[in-house]
């Protein structure tokens, strides 16, 4: 199985952004203020990072602005101050984040040669008249022409996906999903629209000219999203925003589908879908069962806040219910037994 890299993260919220696209902050959302990084201070937060970690490959990724659109000047400043733990084998590659009509074959060229390996493209829907009502500035075509090139230049592509902006609609975020499966990207993030005070969608919520998707309606499309990329081989990195500090305080979050678990309701979901035809089966045997997993996925079978078991223990009137970590249980794979 694939090692999952340690991400060192910079935040350059905005930076580079040429457009006011109608959901964002991404002070916000990272929770990060507007820095003014330095090679020296870019140095120190890397060594930081480095002193907890294992063994595992790291990157070192600039998320929140669009980095191919920063001058080139301020491009090297960034990448070149992490050059020596390159050179050193503490860190492995570079990872950033851009916009789709951001990539131009000159820059992925330096890119290339200077240690970047993964480029994730704000994709966020692959609809026109969605992108449009979002104020993206760009197409689905530059979406599609964008990882194109990025894939023929050899690196590892990521697509950003937001489910729920102006003018979406499920059927049209299912064949954003289609549309971004036969791009092939190497990973997929899934950010569900809320609304952020102080923001143009702000606006057109308090107008009635928006209207968010629910909580339930966003686990959903999530949950369809998660199954069809998996099913074609693509893994989902991340779903829902990030909790932090800045995004959790009273005021920002004005609507929308936000949940500090969000991840877990739409993989414990999937895990009732798939364990709750089992009980009712095993459940014919005994009242008490044990459902046996991989250590690491329990959180998710039992639910947030132990969802799951409690609906489990409720719907089939079972008098005890436990969940096991079974190591030689594999990843994805479950069973249950009767006490």
């Amino acid at each position: 199985m694939k090692c999952k890299p340690l991400i060192i993260p910079i935040f350059i919220p905005q930076e580079g952004c040429r457009h006011q696209c109608v959901y964002c902050d991404q002070p916000t959302i990272s929770g990060a203020s507007q820095a003014s990084w330095s090679p020296g201070s870019i140095r120190e937060h890397v060594r930081s990072y480095l002193g907890n970690c294992g063994r595992y490959p790291v990157q070192v990724a600039f998320y929140g602005g669009s980095f191919t659109l920063l001058p080139k000047a301020r491009q090297r400043l960034f990448l070149e101050s992490v050059q020596e733990f390159l050179e050193q084998g503490l860190v492995h590659s570079l990872r950033l984040s851009t916009r789709p009509d951001a990539i131009e074959a000159s820059n992925l060229r330096f890119l290339q040669n200077i240690g970047v390996k993964t480029i994730e493209l704000g994709a966020q829907s692959l609809s026109d008249s969605v992108l449009k009502a979002a104020a993206r500035g760009h197409s689905s075509r530059d979406v599609c022409e964008a990882t194109l090139k990025v894939q023929q230049y050899g690196f590892e592509t990521g697509l950003q996906l937001m489910p729920g902006l102006p003018r979406d609609s499920r059927e049209t975020f299912l064949r954003t999903v289609d549309k971004s499966i036969a791009l092939r990207p190497a990973f997929v993030r899934l950010y569900p629209t809320v609304v952020l005070s102080s923001t143009p969608l702000e606006h057109l919520y308090r107008r009635g000219r928006y209207r968010p998707l629910s909580l339930k309606q966003a686990v959903a499309w999530c949950k369809k999203a998660k199954q069809l990329f998996s099913s074609a081989g693509i893994p989902v990195i991340r779903i829902g925003l990030q909790p932090t500090i800045t995004l959790e305080q009273p005021g920002r979050i004005v609507a929308g589908p936000y949940h500090p678990a969000f991840g877990q309701l739409v993989h414990s979901s999937i895990w009732s879908d798939r364990i709750s035809p089992v009980l009712k089966k095993v459940r014919l045997q005994s009242q008490r069962l044990i459902i046996h997993a991989s250590p690491h996925q329990l959180a998710d079978i039992r639910g947030h806040r132990s969802g799951n078991i409690k609906r489990w223990m409720t719907e089939l009137k079972l008098t005890s219910l436990e969940t096991v970590g079974c190591s030689q249980t594999g990843v994805g794979k479950f069973r249950v037994t009767a006490h």
